[in-house]
């Protein structure tokens, strides 16, 4: 999967808008993931996409564009109960 970002996809942002500006197919987007707001006011949006249904020279677009890194967000070190330290 790409991170990659939408601009201007209007005041009620869907998946097909997003999808015809990069030039993939609805399906091709994560729907899970949807469509993340990064500056609403500029119209910049977040979504995730199957990397090979992009097209040939994406990562060559605009700045802003993708694809990027979206690292799996978890627990550093050992858990502990309650939040204190069983010292």
């Amino acid at each position: 999967m790409a991170l990659v970002t939408v601009t201007n996809i209007g005041c009620n942002p869907a998946m097909n808008d997003a999808a015809l500006q990069l030039g993939v197919g609805v399906e091709d987007i994560d729907v899970a993931f949807g469509l993340v707001p990064i500056d609403v006011s500029a119209g910049l949006y977040c979504v995730q996409v199957v990397a090979n249904s992009l097209p040939l020279g994406f990562e060559h677009r605009d700045p802003y564009q993708g694809p990027f890194a979206n690292p799996g967000i978890a627990p550093f070190g050992q858990l502990q109960s309650g939040g204190k330290s069983d010292k």
